[in-house]
């Protein structure tokens, strides 16, 4: 991170773009603007330290290699264990989030927020799962951010966010009570520590959930006489002090999403909050290079309504609660192992589409796709293996 601002001059240029709004909130709402009453709640990072926990909440099924390492090929006919998986919400705590769902300025009296659109449609999908789904959470920028300090306009609350761990809906619920909507949009950054802390574990399915509503920035070693600007003056990159951390960080953030999901083998569902514009195809690009894109387009979950952001989050919530399974065995050819749904045997697809594919084959973590989602359940996921000179 750059040092912080430099000049008088980058703080004038931050109050007056603020009166002005902007597409990704760097230059968002005045601080008086949008800080509720609770201002000097605790915020997130103050999160207690045991929710760094272990999971405690693994199958039913005996797994214990599976927490020391990679699973041997032991070849025979078993039933599949559900999943008990770890998610991870990455959360855009931005300035503009304080804005309407379909303007770029703040929402009409009774009309919600995106920061509130965010927070109701996330308590109705995770609330009834909280003792069934390990849940954890990053919300990005920093709490209450300095605008006239860019390392904390675009920094990260200190510490890992809220570690994933069953009943942690209330707690992720809090946050939205105890900051504001201020600051950046430094996903890249808040995608990369996600990863890291979820990574700490791969003896259960890991998924992430980035939800955000504009295109990502913050990255102070762009050129700004030659970046594509995200502020709603476009020339104020190349002529603001600092302007080069509101360029657009397409391709950094592209690039630990294509991390995440192929090196760390956690998949990534991206939710757009709002209309993005121009900025769209940088999204569709990061929830297709997560693993989890929609067949349609576009790519990334769009929520460009309360009841649009409910339905993108009851999509993650069946995939993930349901579509997870953990082989006790891990055969070594990946198509030596026959899948079956309450007793129909179903076709490995690796576009993950209808079927069956490997998640991470090492640790027997595999997931079913369309069809054979719907129709799976706890009891009915079976299959045989197979291994070499056994």
């Amino acid at each position: 991170m750059k040092a912080p601002a430099r000049s008088l001059g980058f703080a004038v240029t931050v109050l007056l773009v603020a009166s002005c709004g902007s597409r990704t909130g760097l230059f968002g709402p005045l601080p008086d603007a949008v800080v509720d009453a609770s201002v000097d709640a605790p915020r997130e990072s103050s999160t207690d330290a045991s929710r760094d926990a272990p999971v405690d909440a693994l199958p039913d099924v005996r797994l214990d290699a599976a927490l020391d390492g990679p699973l041997a090929c032991v070849p025979g006919t078993f039933d599949f264990g559900l999943a008990r998986p770890q998610l991870m919400f990455v959360l855009d705590r931005s300035g503009s989030m304080a804005f309407g769902l379909d303007r770029t300025d703040f929402p009409p009296p009774g009309a919600p927020s995106r920061w509130e659109a965010l927070r109701d449609a996330l308590s109705q999908t995770i609330l009834p799962l909280s003792t069934e789904i390990a849940m954890g959470a990053r919300f990005f920028p920093r709490a209450r951010p300095n605008l006239f300090d860019i390392t904390e306009a675009c920094g990260q609350d200190p510490g890992q966010g809220i570690a994933p761990r069953l009943a942690n809906a209330p707690a992720i619920l809090d946050v939205f009570a105890q900051a504001a909507p201020l600051g950046g949009t430094p996903t890249s950054a808040a995608l990369d520590l996600a990863a890291q802390q979820l990574s700490a574990s791969r003896a259960v399915s890991r998924v992430m959930v980035l939800a955000t509503d504009g295109a990502p920035n913050c990255n102070g070693a762009l050129d700004p006489q030659t970046c594509t600007c995200t502020a709603v003056d476009t020339a104020s990159c190349a002529t603001a002090a600092d302007g080069e951390y509101n360029c657009l960080d397409d391709r950094a953030t592209l690039a630990t999403v294509t991390n995440i999901f192929g090196v760390r083998k956690i998949p990534v569902y991206v939710i757009g909050i709002g209309a993005l514009g121009p900025f769209a195809p940088v999204l569709d690009a990061m929830a297709v290079a997560g693993g989890r894109p929609r067949a349609g387009s576009p790519r990334y979950l769009p929520a460009d309504t309360p009841q649009e952001l409910g339905a993108a989050f009851e999509i993650v919530k069946n995939s993930v609660a349901r579509c997870t399974y953990i082989t006790p065995s891990s055969p070594d050819d990946p198509d030596a192992i026959s899948v079956t749904v309450d007793g129909t045997q179903i076709g490995r697809d690796p576009t993950q589409v209808e079927g069956w594919d490997w998640i991470d084959k090492d640790y027997g973590h595999l997931q079913l796709f369309g069809a054979a989602c719907a129709t799976a359940s706890a009891t009915n996921v079976a299959g045989e293996i197979s291994c070499r000179d056994k």
